[in-house]
């Protein structure tokens, strides 16, 4: 179920997160060097997740002709 998983650092003595948002937990591990997040059950976690970031949409009209040669232009013969 959604909202049953949060994201942490698994980095030692790092003590950022846990987050709702793995996106969140994502931008923190691209900051520091060394560091990388995993997913946990919410029950596993002894303190509350920081709520997630809202993320702009993102135009992913591409995404259907992922891995065609002709790319967006394949169903334009």
């Amino acid at each position: 179920m959604p909202g049953d998983t949060v994201f942490v650092c698994t980095a030692e003595e790092c003590d950022a997160g846990p987050w709702e948002g793995s996106h969140d937990a994502m931008a923190h591990c691209a900051e520091n060097p060394g560091h990388a997040y995993t997913g946990r059950p919410r029950n596993e976690v002894e303190t509350d997740p920081l709520p997630a970031t809202s993320v702009e949409d993102q135009d992913n009209r591409n995404l259907q002709h992922k891995g065609d040669p002709q790319g967006a232009v394949a169903d334009q013969e």
